[in-house]
């Protein structure tokens, strides 16, 4: 039976009881005298209560008594009922207002006692006390007996006062009782209603058989309902604190000493060690109690709770009591859910809040049963399985993952068995990460004493895919220590084969930090054979003096870094041990790189205060990856480590290693010894073609002084050589040296063409000379290289050539440290300065001439060579044929240079003196741009050799000031200048000057090939001669020929040609001049008498003038077409303006190298045309032609008529002039033949009426010209 049930059962009956039994008392000594002294009863007052008195022990007072008969039934009234304890301070044990008791006379002479048929009592008081287990109400006498026998007994406005004491206080709780309880025959009903404090009410009804106060002897049906709307109130009384309201509906079936009861619970409740603020949890139950005589069971079919939006549900709850024992069973519990509601409720002491929290526990148990006695505490079962337990670890309480097994515990000794699929457990005072153990079975036994757990006998074995494992733990753990105590273990764990990763999630952390870390960060992947691991004493950080760890296993390891800045270790095998503090890995074999490793030590521990890793080893194998291992070491000054990664080396090496590494604090700095011993190697420098081989000999390495002694024999280009290594023979100015070498070598061309990388003329250098070298490297890099050159003979252009018998000193001194610097002198004609900052920006100097140093500064151009100096004399054609020679790849991109006034006092080409020149520029990628000036040009000069385009500038071009220049042997092709291709070029001259007049501007573009040299595009005016786009001068490399397009417009006669004086013979406002010329050779090569070709000259508003005696050459060719002369010796000149003026002037002309075809040359103005036509020797200066003078007759002849025969004959004759123009023309012209020296020719009158030139040179008549070419002055 529910144990609330048992209580409440246990209430009613206590108070009913004890109400019936002073009842009972007062009556049994009354009713013996009732029929006799009923008359008398007020007077028995006294002789009443001093019976009760007497056999109760309590003092009693009536205020009334009364009866009367009832039938055959006798009735007893008493009034004001009181019974004290009077040795309790007069305490009250029963009160009634009014008592009546009913006595049934022939039962109790049948049963041989008194049956009562009715006891009715109304405002009755009775205190009732609970004792402090709470286990009941204490009531001297069983009045069971009362409620079987009594027909009805009804109880009226019933005060109860149940009272419990709690050490000095004591508490109540008062209730309010109604009580109905009726016999009929054998039947028994039962209504009972009780009202008390904090809203607490009951109700219950209830029909059947036998005493239903006692379910062991009733049959029948209870059904009730009780109500605590203050839960706090009875928890208070109870001491439970607790606040909140409850609801309960029960429905009771008894039979045969058995009873179930169905029970709906629903409610708040609310903990009064909650913290402020917290909400209430809400609860529902639906169950079955199942009670017999000595058994008892509350089962939970469902049960819900929720508090703060967690519910947790579960059903399969059974509270038991059975003869002296009771029993918790709990099936399917989530622990999640279960811990939030623990810790919401605060029902959990505070110091366990923070544990449970961190720990978030999830998982389930799926039975659980505790089984205790109530007459010895310590006396308890407990039984349970539990699937997939997990617990977070915190701090220094272990955790678990996947945990499922099952519990057995039976007093102190208890036993687990674990059985889980996939397990693991983290224990953060040893190990960094949980250790995952797969599928682990176990079994282990612990005993619980006063003070603490003893494990005994435990045995686990975990089986994960990689690994394999047994272990015995035992084990000591303190429960309530006052000396400090901790927790010790022994665990000892073996396993056939285990990964390495295994191995190291094994080793606990407490061995030692640093040797620890060093483990974890060290051994790669790779096999343990035959591991084991034992662990003794306490597992606290502060028990370390008093635990020992060891670990043992034979490792295959795929790699192990020593240290992060070490080579790395592959193929490693060898035996590891750990003892406590102390890692040894005894190595057997392992390669570094393509080295082989016979044998090795390593031990990382304390030694002195401090922790080392030593290493000792013997390593045989490559050459190249010793050095690249070497390199790389973080120990080395960093300008070893550059020398020696800049190294390509072949060969043997074998070496004796011994190393010492701190591997804590801030300066890790090694002690390492090494003696090396190469055989059959090779050296090659990178970017340097520096190759040495068959090198033998050996070193001694020490750090951190470095390469200490040695020698190293060897071949540099076929030719012998050591190189010394003692550190003390060379000293070139290194605060700190590390390395040293030493050498001297034989150098000749073969070498240094090798050594440059690009072929060397065999003229340039002739011989071989000695060439000194020292190397040293440490805190920075030095290289120095001094020569003689001695025996070396240098061909470059004065003043750089020397002759080999003749000494000339060459220094280079270089510096490398976090800069670069380099000096280099040659003799004393050029002197360089080279420097390169850390963020490998650089820069150049370099100083040609004597007197000259190369200024260097930090303002100097990043990235460029600046070149300043004067030398008295430059030969550029033997600089350009120098560079000619040495051409490299068209891919080749120099440094950046720029020159400043470089100068130079004579400038040749060749045989050709070009004077003083001066110089400033700038080559940047492929891009050159320079300024040159003299006494006689100044030019600008951009060359991009990526197009390629080449542009010339000329700011001014002094014609007169030129020197001597052998044009000829230039444009012939036959210097080197001239031959091949030449880049795209355009060529401008701002201000073109000849006799000290500046003529003007022209540019065009030059187009070069290997046949042909093209000058086109011309634009500009020179002499007043503007050059058309049409201009163009093509030079025929192959048959060394030139043609030429003209296409010219002149300016008025003031302003063109004025350097030829052609004002002198001939005027006209504007001209034009085309034609098709060539000649054979150069462009420059032309002259009049070798030009071919069609020339078309054409010139307007102008006139003819005689040809002065002193006329230049030019001037006399110009007289050829000067017709003024002519038209005199024809004597016709009367019929035109004097002077020769023209409207227009136009001439066809053909060349042949020196004759002149004159096709056409005809002049026109209002007194009539000439026409010339006919061929001129300029050889022989003589001309043979014929002139056409044609009147303009057509004009005057009707105005002739018009005056001779008035308007209408003049009429009639202008318009005949008009219809037969053409042969008015003829009868208006003469022809005249004109031959001889031009200078006199001889002009004869030969025909007339005929306007055609006889000469088959000639293309038109002067019928054509007369019509096409009429002025306006000839069409008015």
């Amino acid at each position: 039976m529910d144990p609330m049930l048992e209580r409440i059962y246990g209430f009613i009956g206590g108070i009913l009881w004890r109400a019936v039994l002073w009842t009972l008392i007062l009556t049994a000594i009354a009713v013996s005298l009732l029929t006799a002294v009923l008359p008398l009863l007020p007077s028995v007052n006294t002789s009443l209560t001093a019976e009760i008195q007497s056999r109760t022990g309590f003092e009693a007072e009536i205020l009334e008594i009364a009866g009367e008969m009832e039938g055959f039934r006798p009735r007893l009234t008493l009034v004001g009922v009181s019974i004290t304890d009077g040795e309790d301070e007069q305490e009250v044990v029963f009160q009634a207002e009014r008592l009546q008791v009913t006595l049934n006379p022939w039962r109790s002479l049948l049963q041989r006692q008194l049956i009562f048929s009715e006891v009715r009592a109304s405002d009755v008081f009775i205190p009732a006390r609970l004792d402090n287990t709470a286990s009941g109400i204490l009531v001297p006498i069983d009045p069971s007996v009362f409620a079987t026998e009594i027909e009805r007994l009804a109880l009226n406005n019933m005060r109860v006062s149940l009272l419990r004491e709690y050490s000095e206080a004591e508490a109540a709780l008062d209730l309010v009782v109604e009580v109905d309880l009726r016999r009929s025959g054998s039947t028994r009903e039962i209504q009972l209603r009780a009202r008390g404090d904090g809203g607490l009410s009951l109700s219950m009804t209830g029909i059947g058989i036998g005493n239903p106060l006692d379910l062991s002897q009733f049959s029948g049906e209870l059904n009730g309902r009780l109500v605590a709307e203050d839960v706090g109130a009875v928890s208070a009384f109870l001491g439970l604190g607790v606040e909140g309201s409850s609801d309960l509906f029960f429905w009771t079936e008894a039979k045969g000493g058995e009873a179930q009861t169905t029970f709906q619970a629903s409610g708040e409740v609310l903990p009064s060690t909650a913290k402020p603020g917290s909400n209430p949890a809400a609860f529902s139950l639906e169950g079955l109690v199942t009670s017999s005589r000595q058994t008892h069971w509350l089962n939970v079919v469902e049960s819900a709770i929720e508090l703060n939006a967690t519910q947790l549900e579960f059903s399969g709850l059974h509270l038991g009591v059975r003869n002296n024992e009771w029993e918790v069973v709990v099936n399917d519990v989530d622990l999640a859910t279960t811990a939030a509601l623990v810790i919401d409720s605060g029902l959990v002491p505070e110091k366990f809040v923070s544990p449970l929290e961190n720990a978030e526990l999830t998982g389930r148990v799926g039975a659980l049963s505790v089984i205790g006695s109530f007459d010895k505490a310590s006396d308890f079962r407990v039984s349970a399985n539990f699937e997939n337990i997990q617990a977070r670890a915190h701090g220094a309480i272990p955790g678990v993952q996947g945990l499922t097994g099952t519990l057995a515990l039976n007093g102190g000794i208890g036993r687990v068995e674990i059985d889980s699929d996939d397990f693991s457990l983290a224990i953060p005072t040893q190990f960094t990460s949980p250790l995952q153990l797969g599928r682990v079975t176990g079994l282990a036994g612990f005993v619980f004493t006063s003070n603490a757990l003893r494990i005994t006998s435990g045995r686990v074995v975990a089986d994960a895919d990689d690994f394999k494992a047994s272990a015995l733990i035992t084990g000591h753990v303190p429960i309530a220590s006052t000396t400090g105590e901790g927790a010790r273990l022994n665990v000892v764990l073996g396993s056939d084969a285990a990964s390495t990763q295994r191995v190291l999630e094994f080793t606990p952390k407490t061995i030692d930090s640093d040797a620890y870390q060093w483990m974890q960060s060290s051994l790669g992947t790779g096999e343990a054979r035959r591991f084991g691991f034992v662990l003794r004493g306490g597992i606290r950080k502060r028990d370390a003096p008093l635990r020992s760890i060891q670990i043992s296993a034979e490792a295959d390891l795929d790699a192990v870094i020593m240290r992060p800045e070490l080579p790395l270790a592959e193929r490693v095998l060898g035996h590891v041990s750990i003892d406590n503090a102390l890692v040894t890995f005894d190595i057997d074999s392992a390669t570094v790189g393509s080295l082989a490793v016979s044998s090795g030590l390593v031990q990382v521990g304390k030694v002195l205060e401090t922790r080392l890793l030593t290493a000792h080893a013997t390593i045989e194998g490559d050459l190249p990856k010793a050095v690249n291992h070497v390199a790389a070491l973080p120990y080395l000054p960093v300008r070893v480590s550059q020398v020696l990664s800049d190294l390509t080396t072949s060969g043997g090496v074998m070496g004796h290693l011994a190393l010492s590494v701190p591997i804590k604090g801030a300066r890790r700095i090694p002690d390492v010894s090494t003696r090396v011993l190469i055989r059959d190697g090779s050296l090659d420098f990178a970017g340097l073609p520096i190759e040495l081989n068959k090198l033998a000999g050996g070193f001694v390495y020490e750090y951190p002084t470095g390469i200490t002694e040695g020698a190293i024999d060897g071949f540099f280009l076929g030719r012998p050589l050591t190189l010394d290594l003692d550190l003390a023979n060379s000293s070139l100015g290194l605060n700190q040296s590390n390395l040293s070498v030493k050498t001297q070598v034989l150098l000749g061309r073969p070498e240094i063409t090798h050594l440059l990388g690009r072929s060397i003329p065999g003229e340039l250098l002739v011989g071989e000379t000695e060439v000194d070298i020292a190397f040293q490297a440490g805190d920075g890099v030095a290289v120095q290289i001094t020569s003689d050159l001695g025996g070396l003979a240098v061909g470059l252009p004065e003043p750089f050539a020397k002759a080999a018998q003749d000494p000339s000193s060459m220094n280079i001194d270089l510096a490398i440290s976090e800069s670069l610097s380099a000096t280099i002198n040659y003799a004393d004609v050029m002197a360089a300065k080279v420097s390169r900052d850390a963020a490998q920006a650089w820069r150049a100097a370099v100083s040609i001439g004597s007197e000259n140093e190369p200024r260097l500064t930090p303002n100097s151009a990043e990235g460029t060579v600046n070149v300043s100096g004067q030398l008295a004399e430059i030969d550029a054609l033997a600089w350009s044929q120098l560079a000619g020679t040495l051409s490299g790849s068209a891919d080749f991109v120099g440094p950046s240079v720029i020159w400043r006034d470089v100068s130079t006092d004579a400038l040749r080409f060749g045989d050709t003196a070009l004077g003083a020149f001066r110089s400033s520029g700038r080559y940047q990628a492929k891009n050159t741009s320079f300024q040159v000036a003299s006494d006689y040009l100044s030019a600008n000069i951009d060359f991009d050799a990526r197009e390629p385009l080449l542009n010339v500038q000329f700011d001014r071009l002094n014609l007169s000031a030129l020197p001597q220049i052998d044009a000829g042997r230039i444009m012939s092709g036959e210097s080197e200048v001239a031959a091949g291709a030449w880049p795209m070029t355009t060529v401008s001259v701002a201000s073109l000057i000849l006799s000290e007049k500046d003529l003007g501007s022209l540019s065009f573009g030059a187009q070069s090939s290997e046949q042909e040299v093209r000058l086109f595009g011309f634009e500009g005016m020179v002499d007043g001669v503007n050059f058309e786009p049409g201009t163009e001068i093509i030079w025929d490399r192959s048959t060394a020929s030139t043609r030429t397009s003209i296409d010219l417009t002149l300016a008025d006669a003031t302003n063109a040609l004025t350097l030829l004086d052609a004002k002198s013979v001939v005027d006209f406002s504007t001209g034009t001049i085309k034609g098709e010329l060539g000649w054979d050779g150069a462009p420059i090569n032309w002259a009049p008498s070798k030009l071919s070709g069609n020339v078309e000259l054409q010139l307007s508003s102008g006139s003819f003038l005689p040809i002065p005696s002193q006329a230049t050459d030019p001037l006399r060719f110009i007289g050829v077409f000067n017709l003024a002369g002519l038209v005199q010796r024809a004597n016709v000149n009367q019929l035109f303006d004097p002077g020769l003026t023209f409207d227009r002037a136009r001439g066809d002309f053909s060349l042949n190298k020196g004759k002149v075809g004159v096709n056409e040359f005809s002049i026109r103005n209002g007194g009539g045309s000439l026409t010339l036509g006919g061929d001129f020797s300029m050889q022989t200066e003589e001309i043979d032609a014929e002139l056409v003078v044609t009147l303009p007759l057509v004009d005057n002849i009707p105005w002739v008529a018009a005056l001779a025969g008035g308007l209408p004959i003049a009429a009639g004759a202008y318009l005949a002039s008009k219809v037969f123009e053409d042969q008015m023309t003829r009868l208006s012209s003469g022809v005249y033949s004109v031959s001889g020296p031009i200078a006199s020719p001889a002009v004869k009158f030969m025909r007339v009426f005929d306007a055609s030139l006889s000469t088959s040179k000639s293309k038109k008549t002067s019928d054509d010209q007369s019509v096409e070419g009429s002025s306006e002055s000839e069409r008015r």
